[in-house]
């Protein structure tokens, strides 16, 4: 038997919702329905409409070429059919992962505090994938309001949601001693209370729609190897650790994951590697400022730079199918850092 998902909802008095597996399809729908009224209309104005008999609707629906036509489409995406959140992606690893997802058939949701720029990614994964693959929505994951409306905004554009790639981040520097308590502060309400509140609607959506979900955090190195003059950044990233864990822990009867990455050093496209914290740790290290990409290449067991697009590669695998049987585990990816072993 063909899939008998029903293809168009009607609800009299509010409207219409049409299914398919992505925008474009579900778009087809709805073209090929309203024609199909104005024909009805159109007939019944000159003697009336009749339709196939169940007989030949069987034949035209189950013609043998048809269905041998079927079978030569091709393989279904990893993320074909889901939908995915992505935090803080408007540039460096967010925007990786955004244009991964994408490229795997997942409709993506292009949160950032920065619209502009994130509205500049939603346009270039339409460009490339096609009608109403990516949405862009202003975000600032520290504002419980802002959040609950950009989750509800996702739904209402997409219909629920699958996945959620929690990302966003600040970085903040300077020896506990001299840190101010503003930076410290803001370090947790974007690390720390950002991560809670945008998992916490996702929670809330995935269980309300009874069909699982993925959550993926964006952690870092420093959750197992934390450095010095990064005490802020450092603790709220360990918090976020512990977040994933009670996430996986709540969210399993549910068939919700989550799982973590812990990537460093990844200076293409990211704001974090600010002209500041550049120089910071350049001084720290005691190496010019152009060279600290090289420095931080040969620190790695496999002498190997690390990029965004690694990132995102591994959050594909957390996000989807491959890793179905994975929950409240961490993965690094950081070419090797020995004293940041999961321990």
């Amino acid at each position: 038997m063909l899939d008998p998902t029903p293809r168009v909802v009607l609800m009299p008095g509010v409207g219409m919702w049409t299914v398919g597996k992505d925008a474009r399809a579900a778009r087809i729908v709805h073209d090929i329905y309203r024609h199909t009224m104005r024909i009805l209309a159109d007939a019944a104005a000159i003697g009336g409409y009749a339709t196939l008999n169940d007989e030949d609707a069987f034949h035209a629906e189950y013609w043998p070429l048809e269905l041998y036509k079927l079978t030569l489409l091709p393989k279904e995406k990893e993320l074909a059919g889901s939908i995915a959140l992505i935090t803080g992606a408007a540039s460096g690893i967010g925007r990786a992962i955004a244009l991964r997802f994408a490229s795997e058939g997942a409709h993506v949701v292009v949160t950032d505090v920065d619209l502009r720029t994130a509205s500049t990614v939603a346009e270039e994964i339409v460009s490339k994938n096609g009608m109403r693959r990516a949405i862009a929505l202003k975000l600032d994951v520290s504002d419980e309001a802002d959040v609950e409306r950009a989750f509800a905004e996702t739904v209402r554009a997409y219909g629920g949601l699958d996945v959620l790639v929690s990302n966003a981040g600040i970085s903040s520097f300077g020896t506990l001693d001299q840190l101010p308590i503003a930076d410290w502060d803001r370090s947790f309400a974007v690390n720390t209370r950002g991560h809670f509140l945008v998992s916490r609607a996702a929670i809330r959506v995935m269980k309300q729609q009874g069909s699982g979900g993925s959550i993926v955090f964006n952690a870092s190195k420093n959750v197992t190897a934390p450095g010095k003059e990064f005490g802020a950044y450092s603790v709220s990233k360990a918090a976020e650790a512990q977040l994933c864990r009670i996430v996986a822990l709540e969210g399993g009867e549910f068939g919700i994951r989550a799982n973590m990455l812990n990537p460093d050093a990844i200076f293409d496209g990211s704001r974090f590697w600010s002209e500041e914290m550049r120089a910071m740790r350049a001084k720290a290290y005691g190496v010019e400022t152009s060279q600290l990409p090289d420095y931080y290449r040969n620190r790695t067991l496999l002498k190997t730079e690390v990029t965004a697009e690694d990132v995102a590669e591994a959050a594909l695998f957390l996000a989807g199918p491959r890793s179905a049987k994975t929950t409240g585990a961490m993965l690094p990816v950081d070419g090797g850092v020995k004293e940041a072993f999961p321990r």
